[in-house]
C-alpha cells in the first residue's frame, strides 16, 4: 500500500470519526446555557432555605411535548447538513489526493525512462573504449555500478576489460556479476589456532 493510499484511507477514517462526534452530540442552538452559581452574598435567604421543588405544570409539560420532534427533525436536519459538507469536503481532497499521486506516478515514470537512458549511455560509452581505460576507470568505480555495466556489456568486450584489471578486482566483480556476496578478507581467512593444509 502506498503512502498516498494509507494518508487517503486515515483522512477517511478521521472524517467519519467526526461526522458520528457531530451526529451524537446536539447542535449549540438547542444546547443549554451553562448555569453560572451566584454567590451565596448576593442570596441570604437562599442559604436559609432551600427553594421548593416545582412540580411540573401541564402547560410546560404539553410544550415540551409540541416541541420534540420538531427540535429532533431540526437536530437531524443540522447533522445531515454537516455530514454532507464533511462529505463534500472529503471528496475534494480525495481528488486532491488522486491528482498528487498521478503526477508523483509520472515523475517516477520520467526518472525510470531517464535512468534507463543514462545506463544505455553508459554502456555504449564503456563498449566503445579501450579494454585498458575501461578497466582503469571499472576498478575505481562503486563495486555495484561497475559490476552492473560489465554485465550489460556484450561478452567479448567484458571479457577484454577483466583482462586487463588486477586479478582480484576482475574476480570481485565477476561474483558481483553472478549475485554472490563478497566475503570480506576476515571471513576467508582461517580462524586462529586453525590447521591450514
Amino acid at each position: 500500500m502506498m503512502a498516498s493510499d494509507r494518508f487517503a484511507l486515515t483522512s477517511l477514517r478521521s472524517a467519519c470519526v467526526v461526522a458520528l462526534a457531530l451526529a451524537l452530540s446536539p447542535p449549540a442552538a438547542f444546547a443549554q446555557p451553562p448555569r453560572i452559581p451566584q454567590p451565596a452574598a448576593a442570596t441570604p435567604q437562599a442559604s436559609a432555605t432551600p427553594p421548593a421543588a416545582t412540580a411540573p405544570t401541564p402547560d410546560s409539560e404539553a410544550f415540551c411535548t409540541s416541541i420534540r420532534d420538531p427540535a429532533a427533525e431540526a437536530r437531524f436536519a443540522w447533522q445531515a447538513k454537516t455530514l454532507k459538507s464533511l462529505e463534500g469536503k472529503l471528496a475534494d481532497t480525495l481528488a486532491k489526493l488522486e491528482e498528487k499521486k498521478a503526477e508523483l506516478q509520472q515523475l517516477l515514470d520520467q526518472r525510470d525512462a531517464e535512468t534507463k537512458q543514462a545506463e544505455t549511455r553508459m554502456v555504449e560509452i564503456f563498449s566503445r573504449m579501450r579494454p585498458e581505460a575501461a578497466a582503469l576507470q571499472l576498478a575505481a568505480m562503486d563495486q555495484g555500478i561497475a559490476a552492473s555495466l560489465l554485465g550489460k556489456l556484450a561478452p567479448r568486450n567484458a571479457s577484454a576489460v577483466l583482462n586487463e584489471m588486477e586479478a582480484s578486482r576482475a574476480a570481485q566483480l565477476a561474483q558481483a556479476m553472478n549475485g554472490e556476496r563478497l566475503k570480506s578478507a576476515k571471513d576467508t581467512s582461517p580462524a586462529p589456532g586453525a590447521r591450514t593444509r
